[in-house]
């Protein structure tokens, strides 16, 4: 005698437990949650994307550039020489980033004269740019970097607003939100920067 197989039907489902529907509901809260607080601490503390705006980074970077901003690379260390980094004004916080590189650090005088960068009284040989600086702007007569401030200019040297005029002049550490370390568009141009 053969045995009939019993089919369950959608009539046969179990019934209906608040408890369990309710512990995975709050799983799924908790889920959500952590994902927002995750993704809100790596924007604010971790990395975020910016755009290059204008020529005054040329040829390194170039307008409509899409770079990767590292915010928490100077929570564990100090701005280098050359660094690139990103930088927003006081009075300007609700606008664009500022992008430049660090020339002068932090106690050392700068002065600008015959087309050279002088720190400390000697040269910079190493710049990343080869042209000769037309404009000496505020550095024309010596200046002294107080602590925790920077000197920054553009690569483009000649067709850059930065710390050689007033409306930029020097960079506090507290206006810096962190070094570019990558491109990330154009996609031909994808890689680090130094």
């Amino acid at each position: 005698m053969r045995r009939r197989r019993r089919y369950r039907s959608s009539y046969d489902k179990d019934p209906f437990d608040i408890k369990i529907f309710l512990a995975e509901l709050g799983q799924w809260a908790i889920a959500v949650f952590v994902t927002i607080i995750l993704a809100y601490s790596i924007v604010t503390f971790g990395v975020q994307s910016v755009t290059m705006i204008g020529q005054s980074m040329n040829p390194v970077l170039n307008d409509q550039d899409v770079l990767l901003l590292n915010k928490a690379v100077y929570r564990f260390s100090s701005p280098k020489r050359y660094d690139i980094i990103a930088f927003k004004l006081k009075e300007d916080s609700d606008s664009y980033f500022n992008i430049k590189r660090i020339i002068g650090l932090p106690g050392e005088t700068i002065q600008i004269k015959n087309g050279r960068v002088f720190i400390n009284g000697d040269v910079l040989t190493d710049l990343p740019f080869d042209s000769l600086i037309m404009t000496e702007g505020l550095a024309l007569d010596t200046l002294t970097l107080a602590e925790g401030e920077y000197f920054v200019m553009g690569d483009n040297c000649n067709n850059s607003e930065d710390s050689r005029y007033v409306n930029i002049g020097n960079i506090s550490i507290k206006e810096i939100s962190g070094r570019i370390s990558y491109r990330i568009s154009p996609r031909s141009e994808w890689g680090r920067l130094e």
